[in-house]
């Protein structure tokens, strides 16, 4: 049985080093994706996920990651600027239009 809590993830896409946090907190009511740029804290792209997420893809793996960034970025994230903050609700709709559930677990 997977334990579920928060896990930290640091990765380096297009040469640009990030920090994701993935709360899966089973006290929680949704699983929080929280993506930082390492040279601020004031700056993320937060992204919630249904529970149901779990059994379709593992969230905390390197490639699933690095999809979410390059969405963040390509929704217009600029995580280079301080205090630029996005939220996504609805982040189920990202496993169909990314294929993270395609990504080998």
């Amino acid at each position: 049985m997977k334990l579920f809590t928060k896990e930290f993830k640091k990765i380096v896409v297009d040469n640009h080093p990030f920090l994701c946090v993935i709360d899966q907190s089973s006290e929680n009511e949704h699983i929080s994706f929280k993506i930082y740029p390492s040279n601020t804290k004031t700056s993320y792209f937060w992204i919630f996920f249904s529970w149901k997420i779990n059994w379709e893809t593992n969230l905390c793996q390197p490639m699933v990651c690095a999809k979410l960034i390059h969405y963040a970025i390509s929704s217009g994230w600029d995580y280079k600027s301080e205090r630029a903050v996005l939220k996504l609700q609805d982040g189920d709709i990202l496993v169909d239009r990314l294929g993270l559930d395609e990504v080998i677990r």
